[in-house]
This record gives structure tokens, sequence and C-alpha cells, in this order.
């Protein structure tokens, strides 16, 4: 029988699946309204989107809602700037001071009356919304990273190459740590969505994308390979590899992913943790048999 009992998750996995995916759709309002804010700043003061590095971080948010449209900017004074970034907690309020202060004064581009009125408007309305919702995030982060903390896999999720403190804990959520559930790599594989699926119509024959899988482990182990390949010298001659050969993207990556499902299997089934030298070797003793 291929058909096998489920047994649910343990409790801590649970409470971490279930923060993990909330957190998520925080960020994607927060996406949608930081894309909302950047339209509305384009639209009469684009000067704002070169004083900050990220529109979603405190400091700039509490500096748009002291200084909403640019004559208010202009009009401030350096020490003005920088009392207000020092009550937004900006790591370096005086040096961004200065700078911000220096970009204000330089010619841009600016809006008429009108605009300036509404979309100022429109702005306000967005930052308000913005400011809890970036708080409220931040502490889903803590409460995530305390949970994952405690649970005894987090060594072995939290040590991968560019898994880093958002996508440990979800691989590790996604995953479960019921060492019984699957049956082998292959398992984790189709319950990812990584590995196709063959399709065959008389003399057409071709493998697609899997689409009965669960979507937000595919979309961790999507985003954990993109970063892996940023961190491990191999992970990104193989998706060079997939890419040289024409495929896309989207494809080269979930080709990778299918590949860390195999190695992550591995080390979870024995309660180990990946290390890249031991794959190395193992990789070059493979290539070496095969030859």
């Amino acid at each position: 029988m291929d058909l096998r009992r489920l047994q649910p998750d343990s409790t801590l996995v649970q409470e971490l699946k279930t923060l993990t995916r909330d957190q998520d759709a925080l960020i994607a309002s927060q996406t949608r309204l930081v894309n909302q804010l950047t339209a509305c700043l384009k639209a009469y003061y684009p000067v704002a989107l070169d004083l900050f590095s990220k529109l979603h971080q405190r400091s700039t948010l509490v500096f748009l809602q002291q200084f909403p449209t640019p004559q208010a900017a202009q009009d401030a004074s350096v020490e003005a700037l920088t009392g207000i970034l020092k009550q937004a907690k900006h790591p370096q309020p005086v040096k961004a001071a200065s700078a911000i202060w220096a970009t204000l004064h330089q010619p841009h581009l600016e809006a008429d009356a009108v605009t300036t009125r509404t979309k100022s408007r429109l702005m306000s309305a967005l930052v308000r919304q913005l400011l809890p919702l970036v708080e409220e995030i931040a502490a889903y982060d803590q409460e995530i990273s305390r949970l994952f903390l405690t649970h005894p896999d987090s060594a072995l999720f939290g040590k991968l190459p560019g898994a880093g403190k958002r996508l440990a804990p979800r691989l590790l959520a996604e995953w479960g740590d019921d060492r019984t559930r699957y049956t082998g790599s292959s398992s984790v594989q189709a319950l990812a969505g990584t590995a196709p699926v063959a399709f065959a119509s008389g003399n057409y024959a071709k493998a697609h994308k899997r689409y009965a899988c669960l979507k937000p482990l595919r979309h961790v182990l999507h985003q954990f390979a993109w970063q892996s390949t940023l961190r491990e010298g191999w992970a990104l001659l193989y998706y060079r590899r997939k890419r040289a050969e024409g495929k896309s993207h989207s494809m080269a990556l979930r080709a990778l992913a299918n590949g860390w499902v195999r190695i992550l299997y591995a080390v979870w089934s024995n309660h180990g943790r990946y290390e890249t030298a031991i794959f190395e070797a193992a990789q070059l003793a493979h290539h070496q048999r095969a030859a």
C-alpha cells in the first residue's frame, strides 16, 4: 500500500508553521503598501526615494510622517533632521541627516500644488498603515526565532548556507520533524513540487512542472535554492549549467531545489548536519566512479 496514515506535526512545528505562514501574509500586505507608497512618492515627492535604502523601515516612515512634502523637508535644519532620525532609532542619525540635507538641497523634480496636497494626504494614510505593520512583522520575527531555537532540528536548518533567520524556520516548519513521514527523498520532492511530472500522449512526451504540491514548501525551497547560489560554489555552478542548457531561471532553481531535497533528506534522516566539505568530497567520489 502506498497510502499511509499521516501523523500530525509536533505542537512546536504546528505553531511555527502557523506563525511563519501568517507572517508571510503580513509581508505580502507590507509589499502591497510599499508598492503603493512608491508610486505615490514618484508622483509628487520623488527625491524621498533617494534618501533611504528601504521604504519599509521605521526611520523612513517616521521621516515621511514628519516631513510629508518636499518643501517641509527642505525647510528643516540638519539638527531637526538628526532629531527625527534619533527618535526613529536610525543607526547613524548624524551622518544620515547630513546626507539627507545635502540631497534635499540639490535640484530635483517638484509637482504642482494640487498634486502635492492630494498625494501627501495619500502618503500619510499609507504610512499610518505601514508603521504598525512593520512593527508587527518584527515582533513575529522575534517569536519565530525564539520557537525555532527551542527545536532540536534548529541546528540542522539554521546552518544551511543562505538559509538565514527567515528561511531556516520556514524550512523546518514546512519539512516537519516526523522521521517516519517520508519513505525517501522522492516523497519530499513530490510533496514540494520540485520533481517534474512526466506527461505523454501518443507520440508527444514532455516533463512539466508539478502543480499538485505543498505550495509553501515549494516556495521556501526555491528561495533557499537561490540563496544557496550566493554561498555555495557547487550550487552556483549547477544553476549556471542548467541555464546554459536553456532552462529558465525558475526551472533551474527547481532543479537545484530538487538536489537540495536529496541532501537535506540524507542529513535530516540521520539527525546530522550539512557540511560543504563532506558533500563536495562525496560528489567528487561519485564523479570518479561514474567516469
